[in-house]
């Protein structure tokens, strides 16, 4: 540096107000400014963790309630399983029915032959007309005995 810009630099030094570029940077801000900027970081955290408590509560809440209603669906669709099951076995039940119903009137139809075959065989004049009428009779009994 020569003499004239050291000469510069005191003058400069000198005036009021007058900070150097180096001082300038190395200046921090009083400690109660950092302190109200903590406090409020503080307080902003803390709300927000507030605010995300009550959420996850809320979120946990209507997870529990779902799972209840998943558990009530749950326990209907065993119901109406178990009505579906029992409504398939009266179906099975149901599609033999035509045979029982054929069988029921072939019963009835042979009761009714034989009742009347024992009729005409207290109407007959001849023994061996009776004996026949009787052997048909036999014969209806036995075909009676094998339906059931």
């Amino acid at each position: 540096m020569s003499a004239a810009e050291q000469h510069e630099a005191k003058t400069d030094a000198q005036k009021p107000g007058y900070k150097p570029i180096d001082e300038e940077v190395f200046e921090m801000k009083s400690g109660s400014d950092f302190g109200k900027v903590a406090l409020f970081v503080a307080l902003l955290a803390v709300i927000l963790m507030v605010m995300l408590y009550f959420s996850q509560q809320q979120n946990i809440t209507g997870m529990s309630d779902q799972l209840g209603e998943v558990q009530q669906v749950r326990q209907e669709i065993v119901v109406v399983q178990d009505q579906v099951t029992a409504l398939e076995s009266e179906m099975e039940a149901l599609k033999g029915l035509p045979d029982e119903a054929r069988r029921i009137i072939i019963t009835s139809l042979l009761n009714e032959s034989a009742s009347k075959i024992n009729y005409l065989s207290t109407r007959m004049e001849t023994e061996e007309q009776q004996a026949k009428l009787q052997e048909i009779q036999r014969m209806l009994e036995e075909v009676q005995a094998g339906m059931e």
